[in-house]
């Protein structure tokens, strides 16, 4: 079965879509089966990979159909990168499933049939704590939270963390944090510093920190990853860093 990742931040505009991202396409580069799952009605990750979806072949057809096929994903341009993308009618969702029994359970049902395809699955959440974040965290082992350095984002933590438990002790025991990891960041503000200290007395912070970057801008308008617009480039180096730390925790995890 696959080890999940989500990748949740309540606050937008944080680099949660681009690490994501970044992660699922650094996973396929390193020959490892990956699934991206695109839960984000605004179809920024889908967007790098493919053009508009048809909803019956999206992320949209796990919720609406409790007996959604295994194979509604499809394969993208780099190797071993399998796409699950977003469309329109994920809006719909919240209403959809509200007094639904399983409602929080459907992606985990999914992928408790398609999830034996692939080494990893990465989802990249929306910025809020409604039933697709919360599907994630059900259908989750890890929690991998980015943050800018900002006083709101610990305000993002709190209210993050305090969903991640109550998720941990009613549906999916098996949840664990994995970490936070700094994006945008500029080792010459003071902030930049200062948030550090704060942020890991709540969480565990990874050590890379993922820098502020035009190229990531340009990369995204070209619709290609980092790895593919600057392949050797600095942000491009930082990513598999961040992804060297997340696999070394993972597997140092107790079983």
């Amino acid at each position: 079965m696959a080890t999940t990742l989500a990748i949740v931040n309540q606050k937008g505009g944080v680099g949660k879509t681009t690490t994501a991202v970044h992660l699922a396409a650094g996973l396929a580069r390193s020959s490892l089966r990956t699934l991206l799952i695109d839960l984000d009605v605004q179809g920024n990750a889908s967007s790098i990979f493919s053009e508009e979806a048809r909803p019956e072949l999206s992320a949209f057809e796990v919720f609406r159909n409790r007996e959604a096929a295994a194979d509604l994903s499809s394969p993208t341009r780099i190797p071993e990168l399998f796409l699950l993308p977003a469309v329109l009618q994920l809006a719909e969702v919240e209403t959809m499933l509200t007094g639904a029994v399983d409602g929080f359970f459907r992606l985990d049902e999914w992928l408790g049939r398609a999830g034996s395809d692939f080494a990893y699955v990465v989802i990249d959440c929306p910025p809020n704590l409604g039933v697709l974040p919360v599907n994630a965290l059900v259908a989750s082992d890890f929690l991998v939270m980015p943050l800018q350095a900002s006083r709101f984002s610990l305000d993002g933590i709190k209210g993050m963390l305090s969903t991640c438990e109550i998720v941990n002790k009613r549906y999916n025991a098996d949840l664990s944090v994995a970490g936070a990891v700094m994006t945008q960041f500029n080792p010459r503000t003071a902030i930049g510093q200062a948030m550090v200290e704060h942020i890991e007395a709540l969480l565990p912070l990874y050590a890379t920190r993922i820098s502020r970057s035009v190229a990531v801008e340009e990369a995204v308008v070209m619709k290609q990853t980092i790895f593919e617009y600057q392949p050797g480039g600095k942000v491009a180096e930082e990513y598999q860093s961040l992804l060297a730390e997340i696999r070394d925790g993972i597997e140092k995890r107790p079983v």
